[in-house]
């Protein structure tokens, strides 16, 4: 068996020798994209967004600018690099691994491909939708222009954090290993058990669907967004404290300190370590980690009822005061773009002026397409007359053999229907802008959580970084002593910020304070904290206790007045 597993490891060795592999499966993609080309690859394997798009323009009979069709061309040679070219490329990184320089064209090339990819199929669903009103929701173009930044940042910005690696100097190299590998090791560790109580959460669920193991593996895929944002602050905190306090331990902290640098110097790698963390969070939780923990209850509920997609809302009430038309759904699903996915259990109840019903529809099914309006299938509609029903109509038959019944004269569309069952908490920026703008003179009350949770978006993220800012004083210890005290202060402190945090947040949904304030207070508070305590620590001095600060002056013994003494005498 020894033997064995050492011709193992020698096969492997020399396969990651072998000459030439790296530049011949690179140039073997390139032919494959080039004969692609010549053969008319994105005529015969057309993308799906792209085919989506188009074919709904044409149900809609409405013309499609020419950036759409042009990337519609692009996306397949995109699509066809991206699955052959880069596992290429990522043998060839894993051929050159611990070679830094030459390990950056490969990573470039295979980051670049895939932010390229994952940008043109983006531009293709929003400017098809814009045009056409997917859910008839408001378009938001800034907040669409952002979201491709934060697909920029999160995919291209890997070979600028190779780089910055390979041009460091040994010192602030070492540091940054000492406070990497505990953090890969608390990131993985903790992602495994939120999974696994997820899964024991859900495994009835997913037995009972009888849903395979590629299933069970998309749907945590999924969610790798969600968890990364709330599990990076927990990591970064016990990363931080287990790092400084093992160099601290072996003095290492008082050696980079007595050749000469500064404290902020000696702890540079890992705060600008924490802020990459922290933008890669910023991006995962400007729309994929919100869209994640929102779409995963409605997974689970899909798989159960064997649905083609995810369900955006359940159990849907919504009344137009206006119209007079009182609407309940009892699913709704996250798109309606590709003429597949309906609602589900649709009821349109139409009242006249007294508030006496004139007209019901009852549809298992609904969908909603620009231009044509609603269309209820395979349904009844009852006439009222007098309040009671007068007449039960089966909708007409078409060809296909399906009845259908078209009402484009009905003003709802599924965004206004669906919206007012949103949850802010689930919602992404780009959703909560169309929220807001939908409803623009909707009570403060009703809004004040979208406002809040806007702002939230962006100021989670940074919670990491004030508690890094706050940890990092407490783990720095020139003495053997109070590394045990500095650990405990900090989580200590972490659990006190989880509270003022939730409670602010709590605050700003109810409209007491305003929303902006709310979500970035308890970041000013502790970072305003952590830069106190930097300070002491940086200047050689000992952290103020509680004791210290509590401390009072010795009281002091009055004498009695002695009132006989200042008596006149008599």
């Amino acid at each position: 068996m020894k033997q064995r597993l050492q011709q193992l490891i020698q096969a492997w060795q020399k396969a990651r020798e072998l000459p030439y592999v790296g530049r011949s499966l690179f140039a073997f993609a390139i032919v494959l994209i080039v004969l692609a080309i010549a053969l008319g690859w994105h005529r015969t394997h057309p993308d799906d967004v792209a085919g989506a798009a188009i074919h709904q323009a044409s149900q809609a009979r409405i013309a499609l600018p020419r950036s759409v069709l042009m990337l519609s061309s692009i996306l397949p040679y995109l699509n066809l690099w991206v699955s052959i070219g880069v596992p290429l490329l990522l043998i060839v990184i894993w051929r050159r691994w611990g070679n830094l320089t030459r390990l950056m064209p490969p990573v470039s090339i295979a980051s670049g491909s895939v932010a390229v990819w994952a940008i043109a199929s983006e531009l293709v669903d929003y400017i098809a939708h814009s045009h056409m009103t997917e859910m008839g929701e408001p378009p938001a173009p800034v907040a669409f222009a952002f979201k491709l930044v934060c697909i920029a940042l999160a995919l291209g910005s890997v070979p600028f954090a190779l780089q910055y690696y390979r041009k460091t100097t040994i010192l602030e190299r070492y540091t940054l290993r000492t406070f990497l590998h505990p953090l890969v090791f608390c990131f993985v560790s903790f992602c495994s058990l939120w999974i696994i109580m997820d899964l024991l959460d859900n495994l009835k669920d997913f037995q009972l669907a009888k849903s395979s193991f590629g299933d069970v593996l998309g749907f945590y895929l999924g969610l790798l967004p969600y968890i990364y944002v709330t599990v990076m602050p927990v990591a970064l905190l016990l990363a931080v404290l287990y790092a400084l306090t093992r160099m601290s331990r072996a003095n290492e902290l008082i050696s980079m300190l007595g050749v000469g640098r500064s404290l902020a110097q000696v702890l540079r790698p890992v705060f600008l370590c924490t802020g990459y963390a922290v933008l890669l969070s910023l991006a995962a939780n400007y729309y994929w980690a919100p869209r994640a923990e929102g779409n995963r209850k409605a997974v689970v509920r899909a798989f159960e009822e064997r649905g083609a997609g995810s369900i955006m809302a359940s159990s849907i009430m919504f009344r137009n005061e206006q119209t007079r038309r009182t609407w309940f759904a009892a699913s709704f699903p996250f798109s309606l773009s590709n003429g597949r996915e309906r609602m589900r259990g649709v009821q349109v109840r139409e009242e006249n002026a007294d508030g006496s019903p004139s007209r019901t529809i009852i549809a298992p099914a609904a969908a909603w397409a620009p231009g044509d309006g609603w269309r209820f299938f395979d349904g009844s509609e009852l006439i009222y007359q007098d309040g009671s029903v007068r007449e039960i109509r089966r909708f007409p038959a078409r060809k296909d053999g399906q009845h259908v019944i078209e009402e484009p004269g009905i003003e709802e569309t599924p965004w206004g229907i669906v919206s007012y069952a949103l949850r802010a908490d689930f919602m992404s920026v780009p959703e909560i802008i169309s929220y807001l703008h939908a409803y623009p003179k909707a009570a403060d009350d009703k809004l004040a959580p979208f406002r809040t949770h806007f702002w939230h978006r962006f100021a989670l993220p940074w919670q990491a970084f004030a508690l890094v800012l706050v940890a990092a004083p407490l783990g720095v210890a020139y003495s053997r002593r109070g590394s045990v005290g500095g650990i405990a202060a900090s989580v200590f402190i972490f659990f006190i910020f989880m509270f003022v945090n939730n409670l602010f947040l709590n605050l700003g949904k109810g409209g007491h304070l305003p929303p902006w304030l709310t979500v970035w207070m308890p970041h000013l508070i502790f970072g305003s904290l952590g830069w106190v305590l930097f300070h002491f620590r940086s200047q050689n001095r000992d952290l103020p206790s509680l004791k210290s600060l509590l401390k009072q002056a010795r009281p002091t013994i009055m004498r009695p007045r002695n009132r006989a003494a200042g008596a006149p005498a008599t």
